[in-house]
Order: structure tokens, then sequence, then C-alpha cells
């Protein structure tokens, strides 16, 4: 079975669990850093695809202390 290379929206989502507005403040960063390398991160129709490399981009930037 072919793994995916690039992952959408929806499966940004369900993978880290991250908001959609978190999810939009992430992609204006994300925009900004990989303007040059569209292999990385390219827009297709009006969706975004995110290489699995940067998935870690996506997780929590900030952990609580207990």
């Amino acid at each position: 079975m072919k793994q995916k290379t690039h992952l959408k929206y929806a499966d940004i989502i369900t993978i880290t669990g991250i908001s959609e507005r978190t999810f939009r403040y992430r992609m204006a960063d994300l925009k900004i850093k990989y303007k040059n390398s569209p292999d990385l991160l390219f827009k297709k129709g009006h969706s975004w695809r995110i290489h699995v490399s940067l998935i870690n981009e996506f997780n929590n930037k900030h952990t609580n202390k207990n």
C-alpha cells in the first residue's frame, strides 16, 4: 500500500487535535517560512497540501507545567 506524502486540512486536524483557528494561525506562519519550497507546502484548488515532514509544526508549542 502506498503511503500518503501530503496531508489535507482534515488529516492534520485529526492527527494533531488542534482547532481550526490554531490551524489557520500556524498556516499563516508556514506560508511565509516555506514560501520557496513548493514540494513541502502548496495549495491545490482551495485546500492546502502539507508534507508529512511538517506535521511537527502543528503540534502544541506550549506545554502545561503541573
